[in-house]
């Protein structure tokens, strides 16, 4: 409040007094311009900050799934400045994602963006532009193309047993460990060893800084919604972004540098990385490299490792779905080995599992804002060009007009179910769908049913002494992603006998 106060002295009353002079005055003339047009329905705004008062309170996923319950699939926002169509229906998605994907395609800017992402030179922000299409398919081939993802096959096990490794030690000494610690730090090394062959190094632990820090700024930045203010920056949440993006650009430029340095001393046959190929594609900045970087970071680690802690929260919450789970698991690989990737497609409660886990806890429960690139109608509604659709996936995932018993966890749903959640079906849309799917997907999807599989087949793992089934909560806390709000502390021990670590070359202890 202090702060604040000093703020609003020395002239800033004058200036804020007339920075919303401007703001009535261009909220007047877009009134003008809308007048005769059929715009979707919504609550009643209030002067100035429009509808911004339903977020101010809980979280927004769900604020604004009861804002829909009330006004329906599709509903027209003003968040401050900023014109919002919320879409809460597979219907109206698949209306946006499919049928007109190439008006919808783009995506807004703003601080988030100009302060970190550097006018949306990445892939996640970028509008849908030829940069756009390159940088696509570049990642698509280099990356996360099916010969891509198989030849990282034994980096992932690698990484996973490490994993492993590290709780059981942990278990042997009766400590209980954080699991989303534990799964950050795995996703974290996975990821930079693929796009940087950095294993262990201490700049994995600046990496993860910075990605945490931007998962929890998310996208709930005042100035974001009242952009005359942002001179003011009353909320510090621009000069943290703007930290943020310094700090990563440093590093980023360290780590191009030592390796343009190698590069051009080194004659060894050591496997081109995803740096290399950027480093080597002309058509690049070396700006656009550092965030395409960025881009897959914050793609491939937080998002993977929420949704496996959200899994085995929902399992630890139901013990008969762990114990099914487990049985198919023992069924199909036995106890004398360990899970391998060649085993996923043919553990079929497994999928039902993780498609459960998406649909009930999307970690991008407000997806990526799309963002109109010319007028449009949508569902005999008038949709203006520059207006930002926003889907809420969580809504979408629990509408109980598409879902029996949306709130209740239960995976068996899909094992009859022609569903998928690649982005065909437009019920459970956790990569989103059509031009902006997540290029990932399919590492994605492989990483967190191997590693989900690994921790129910090879561990045993208990809740803190005194605390049963009932004490496991589903408290959420809102980001760029959603994930747990307390600590998931578990301890985590051998399920299976010694050998059958050992001979899969399992490093720790004899514990």
């Amino acid at each position: 409040m202090e702060d604040l106060i000093a703020v609003l002295t020395g002239g800033s009353v004058q200036f804020l007094a007339a920075l919303v002079f401007l703001y009535v005055l261009l909220k007047v003339f877009k009134r003008v311009r809308y007048t005769g047009r059929k715009r979707p329905p919504g609550p009643p705004s209030l002067p100035l900050i429009g509808h911004f008062h339903h977020l101010l309170f809980g979280m927004p996923h769900h604020s604004l799934a009861r804002i829909a319950e009330k006004y329906g699939p599709i509903v027209w926002l003003e968040l401050g400045a900023v014109n919002v169509v919320l879409v809460t229906s597979s219907d109206m998605a698949r209306e946006v994602l499919k049928t007109q994907d190439h008006i919808f395609a783009s995506r807004p800017s703003g601080i988030l963006v100009e302060k970190v992402f550097k006018k949306a030179q990445g892939i996640i922000w970028s509008p849908f532009n030829d940069h756009f299409r390159l940088a696509r398919k570049i990642i698509s081939t280099e990356l996360f193309s099916e010969k891509r993802i198989d030849s990282f096959k034994d980096l992932r096990r690698q990484m996973t047993f490490r994993t492993l490794g590290t709780a059981f030690e942990e278990g042997h000494a009766k400590r209980y460990i954080n699991l989303a610690d534990l799964m950050h730090n795995q996703f974290i090394c996975l990821t930079t060893q693929m796009l940087f062959r950095m294993d262990g190094h201490a700049q994995n632990k600046d990496l993860l800084e910075i990605s945490d820090d931007l998962m929890s700024a998310g996208w709930f930045v005042i100035e974001e919604f009242f952009p005359l203010l942002q001179p003011l920056d009353l909320s510090g949440q621009v000069r943290r972004l703007k930290n943020i993006g310094e700090r990563y650009f440093e590093l980023m430029d360290s780590i191009i540098d030592n390796r343009l340095n190698e590069n051009s001393n080194s004659k060894s046959n050591t496997q081109e990385d995803f740096l290399d190929v950027l480093l080597a594609t002309s058509k690049f900045s070396r700006v656009q490299v550092q965030l395409l970087i960025l881009d897959i970071i914050m793609a491939g680690t937080d998002t993977s490792s929420d949704t496996i802690v959200w899994a085995i929260n929902e399992l630890l919450r139901h013990p008969n779905i762990m114990e099914r789970l487990q049985s198919e698991l023992d069924d199909a690989i036995g106890k004398e080995r360990l899970v391998e990737e060649a085993d996923l497609n043919n553990l079929e409660y497994l999928q039902a599992v993780v498609k459960e886990t998406l649909r009930l806890h999307p970690v991008g429960a407000l997806g990526m804002a799309h963002f109109s690139t010319e007028a449009t109608k949508v569902a005999g509604y008038d949709i203006p060009a520059n207006t930002r659709v926003m889907l809420n996936l969580y809504a979408i995932g629990r509408d109980p007009k598409v879902w029996e018993n949306p709130l209740k966890f239960d995976p068996s749903r899909f094992l009859n179910s022609s569903i998928d959640v690649k982005g065909q079906h437009y019920e459970v849309l956790p990569f989103g769908s059509g031009r902006r799917k997540c290029p990932g997907m399919n590492m994605g999807l492989v990483s967190v049913l191997y590693n989900l599989a690994q921790l129910v087949h090879a561990c045993s793992i208990s809740l803190p002494e005194g605390l049963t089934h009932l004490d496991v909560d589903v408290e959420e806390k809102f980001g760029m992603g959603v994930a747990r709000r307390n600590p998931l502390n578990l301890l985590i021990k051998r399920r299976l006998p010694l050998d059958v670590y050992r001979g899969a070359e399992l490093q720790f202890s004899d514990v």
